[in-house]
């Protein structure tokens, strides 16, 4: 049962149990008993580049030819290379800068973009993606990449994958590796980090909700705030050096598409970039380690559901045939609703110790398949 949940933990996806588990016991866990560490507002910059976007001409699909009729629409690098600009100017202790934009088209103003890029003098980010045929999509932007890639289920999304393509590490442990000098590395089964065993796919604790955003364009102690590209720039036009400063102090700042690159989450509408930090908060709580405490826990709680099975299935032998036949249905189903409710007692008690979800579903049929089995083989 150890070895079967371990596996069910590593998968990519996630099931209808989990979905349901994960969302009320963190309802409860964050909204009731108020166990809900966010990091602060003022610490972090959102911004939006949804709304500046610039065409660019592109072959026609027959022809593979310009012909002026067909064109594509990226991120207006020059908004971006005046925003990196201020930042390098102004800002002070920037943690870190990601883009969570891949630079895959070619544009004229990349060379002011690279420049830009090339002489940023804090920590920075972008990002990449797998194509189809499994490798890197070349990017026309010399920067540091990682992986931003990952799977949804049913339109819901929970789990973040630490690696791709077997060995390609996903942004947000890039990320943990920046901000928190996290060493990593992909073993045979098990990823590790600081040379702990962690799960390959950990369900993501999502500490950034979609009501703990305003929509007000301030920042206030209690929500985040998603500032627009372009009005950054133009503020920052009137603005007081001193405030700009303000603003970009102490920062760790997240740009990417709030508009288009929505993912829907078991708390609602998120952003791509929302949901990347959220995957990062996770590792940085250890949200991802599996702790030897943890296995030896599950360990003698699997052995005690092993001998609670052999026990009753040998009191049930001791049952005369007759009175056995009468009372076989209602104690499968007595047995039954108690051992799914010890299974949820049992994920609810791993989720709010040690911040592991545990899919009762599966175990609770391997249990009743188990205890069938050895109900026919002992008789």
């Amino acid at each position: 049962m150890l070895c079967l949940t371990l596996f069910w933990l590593s998968l990519p996806r996630t099931f209808g149990d989990e979905r349901f588990f994960l969302k009320w016991t963190c309802l409860i866990k964050k909204s009731i008993l108020g166990v809900d560490h966010k990091p602060l507002p003022k610490d972090i910059l959102y911004i939006d580049v949804a709304g500046s976007k610039t065409l660019l001409d592109v072959p026609d699909p027959l022809y593979q030819e310009m012909t002026g009729f067909h064109h594509t629409s990226i991120t207006d690098r020059e908004q971006l290379s005046a925003l990196i600009n201020y930042i390098s100017e102004y800002g002070e202790n920037i943690s870190l800068l990601v883009l969570d934009l891949t630079f895959e088209q070619a544009s004229p103003a990349d060379s002011l973009f690279q420049e830009c890029v090339s002489r940023f003098p804090f920590p920075l980010l972008g990002a990449s993606r797998i194509q189809a045929n499994g490798r890197l999509a070349p990017s026309v932007i010399t920067l540091p990449t990682a992986v931003a890639s990952y799977l949804t289920t049913d339109n819901n999304f929970m789990k973040y994958p630490l690696f791709l393509a077997d060995s390609l590490p996903t942004l947000p442990l890039v990320m943990l590796g920046i901000l928190e000098k996290a060493q990593y590395k992909k073993r045979l089964f098990w990823p590790t980090v600081n040379g702990r065993i962690s799960l390959a796919n950990p369900i993501i604790d999502f500490k950034i909700r979609p009501f703990d955003f305003n929509d007000s364009g301030n920042l206030e102690k209690e929500h985040f705030t998603v500032f627009s590209l372009g009005t950054l720039l133009f503020e920052w036009g009137f603005w007081d050096e001193a405030d700009i400063r303000g603003i970009l102090k102490d920062k760790l700042i997240i740009i990417g598409d709030f508009r288009e690159d929505v993912h829907q989450t078991v708390f609602g509408q998120l952003a791509g970039p929302v949901v990347l930090h959220n995957a990062y908060l996770t590792l940085k709580e250890g949200g991802n380690l599996i702790s030897w405490v943890w296995l030896l826990l599950f360990y003698l709680f699997f052995w005690w559901l092993s001998y609670r099975i052999t026990k009753e299935s040998n009191d049930k032998r001791s049952v005369s045939p007759s009175n056995r036949s009468k009372t076989a249905l209602g104690a499968i189903l007595k047995d039954s609703i108690d051992e799914a409710f010890i299974l949820v007692l049992a994920t609810i008690v791993s989720y709010f110790v040690f911040n592991i979800h545990v899919n009762i579903l599966v175990l609770l049929l391997y249990l009743k398949t188990i205890s069938y089995f050895y109900s026919k083989l002992s008789r």
